[in-house]
């Protein structure tokens, strides 16, 4: 059985088979502490009106554990199974995304300079139609969209200076 698959190798596949027929794929998977790890994503990342949320890692683990759980090739291992997204992405693009990540750390770059500056960093305040809204130091600084080039979440990692 397995054509010398190991046995986490037929487990991905099992795991791909059932993402697939949600329209998600594996994007990682491995085997740790006893724990069978997966990492689900959407077959189409720039779909703007979809993420993959807690329910679908629940359809998922169920999906793939009920498939285990019969494998010939799992009959002598003990498991536990998680099923996982990737996280958020660094650079924002999606309104979502704008909503989820208010008052996280952010680094925002322009196509041009304004207010003497090409990149301002501090706290996602909001995205308007109009403006990219940053919180620097208490001060709220509106970023008008159309020069607006990026605005990428960053480390919190409090300046010693």
């Amino acid at each position: 059985e397995g054509g010398g698959k190991s046995w986490i190798t037929m487990a991905r596949e099992i795991a791909e088979e059932e993402a697939l027929r949600l329209d998600l794929q594996v994007v990682s998977c491995k085997w740790t502490n006893g724990k069978l790890l997966f990492k689900v994503d959407l077959q189409d990342k720039e779909d703007e009106e979809r993420s993959v949320g807690i329910e679908e890692c629940e359809v998922i683990s169920r999906l793939v554990g009920e498939r285990l759980d019969v494998a010939e090739f799992m009959e002598d291992k003990a498991y536990n199974l998680v099923v996982s997204t990737p996280g958020a992405r660094e650079v924002l693009t999606r309104e979502r995304e704008f909503t989820s990540f208010k008052g996280f750390p952010i680094l925002l770059s322009t196509t041009e300079p304004f207010k003497k500056k090409t990149e301002f960093q501090g706290t996602l305040h909001e995205r308007t139609e109009k403006a990219v809204r940053v919180n620097m130091k208490g001060r709220i600084i509106d970023v008008p969209r159309h020069i607006v080039k990026e605005v990428r979440l960053v480390q919190d990692q409090t300046s010693m200076s």
